[in-house]
């Protein structure tokens, strides 16, 4: 073969490689036809005391009475009662995470505090961040507000200096590892929180009814419902399939609820359970949903990684229930693997 044809055969080679990525492309993209959805996990950096590095039962988050984080545990991660603010404790998460299939995880955030829980809080995620960016990681992170007062306590509007806070601390120095949605960072704010004005963030509120919200944090079918109690619980306000988002095809998925052990320690004035012993198939139940109408679903988020409290976990972890330690988590690879 001549250099002519060599040439000419090279061209014709690029040409088809070029028309078959376009097609791909345009079939991904055709109006109508959904992406592959993303899917996240509510992370809570609360557990452990972030000054002295120890972790263990008593401790923030394990079985405390410390507040935002206090609750009564009876699940436990594979990993040990850990301290969140450790980058031993980032590796492993972030590793099983990804092991899981999630890209990326919405953290409960307490406000820019520098005193006390709320404040170790806030610094475990500035470290959470910094860790992403030193270890050059593909995994993404973005903020939930989660129910904490202004800056004067006279409203449930987040002040404009916790948005400029939220982007100079967060998004502007790690940009890249800043998760986004709809072309911006996205910000979440939790039941009763509500917007400001020109933000450059999209917005979402996120909550249970009988609050008015963008996001439903959790529904789950009757059939699945095992029991609530106290005061402030109302078993229907949370009844359902998973509720997906007309706005923009959000939806959010549960294992399981069971509050009760926090009810039963103090730490709560109620509680409700929704399929507690993992029996019930509530979790395989809500994965089917999405994917029976994965065509109008954009986005998923799992309530939680690590809400022990709640007992929603998907962490690695030794559960009551007694199922294998990751049984959550590998069900969730393979639900996202059928995506």
């Amino acid at each position: 073969m001549d250099v002519r044809k060599r040439v000419w055969a090279t061209i014709a080679v690029i040409l088809i490689l070029a028309v078959s990525v376009v097609a791909f492309y345009a079939s991904n993209n055709t109006p109508g036809k959904s992406m592959t959805p993303q899917v996240g996990a509510f992370l809570y950096l609360w557990y452990g005391n972030a000054t002295t590095g120890i972790g263990g039962l008593g401790s923030p988050g394990w079985n405390s009475s410390s507040s935002p984080g206090g609750g009564s545990v009876v699940d436990g991660p594979d990993s040990g009662f850990y301290v969140s603010d450790s980058n031993q404790t980032f590796q492993t998460q972030i590793s099983q995470m990804k092991e899981a299939g999630l890209s990326f995880a919405i953290v409960s955030w307490w406000g820019p505090s520098s005193a006390g829980e709320a404040g170790a809080i806030n610094k475990a995620t500035i470290d959470l961040f910094d860790y992403l960016k030193r270890t050059n990681s593909s995994f993404q992170i973005a903020i939930m507000a989660d129910v904490f007062p202004d800056s004067d306590n006279s409203s449930s509007f987040l002040p404009p200096q916790t948005y400029a806070y939220i982007q100079d601390t967060f998004v502007t120095p790690y940009s890249r590892w800043y998760f986004q949605w709809e072309g911006k960072p996205l910000l979440l704010l939790f039941n009763n929180l509500q917007p400001g004005s020109g933000t450059n963030f999209t917005i979402r509120t996120v909550g249970n009814r009988p609050n008015s919200v963008n996001w439903t944090f959790w529904d789950a079918p009757e059939s699945y419902f095992a029991g609530q109690g106290g005061d402030g619980v109302n078993m229907s306000n949370d009844i359902g399939n998973p509720v997906i988002s007309s706005l923009d095809g959000e939806v959010t998925l549960v294992p399981r609820i069971d509050s009760y052990y926090n009810y039963a320690e103090g730490h709560q004035n109620g509680y409700l359970r929704f399929d507690p012993t993992l029996q019930l198939g509530l979790y395989q139940y809500e994965w089917n949903y999405v994917l029976e109408h994965k065509t109008q679903v954009k986005l998923v988020l799992i309530y939680s990684w690590n809400e022990y409290h709640e007992r929603t976990s998907i962490e690695p972890h030794v559960d009551l229930a007694k199922v294998n330690s990751t049984y959550l988590s590998d069900l969730t690879a393979h639900f996202i693997s059928e995506l």
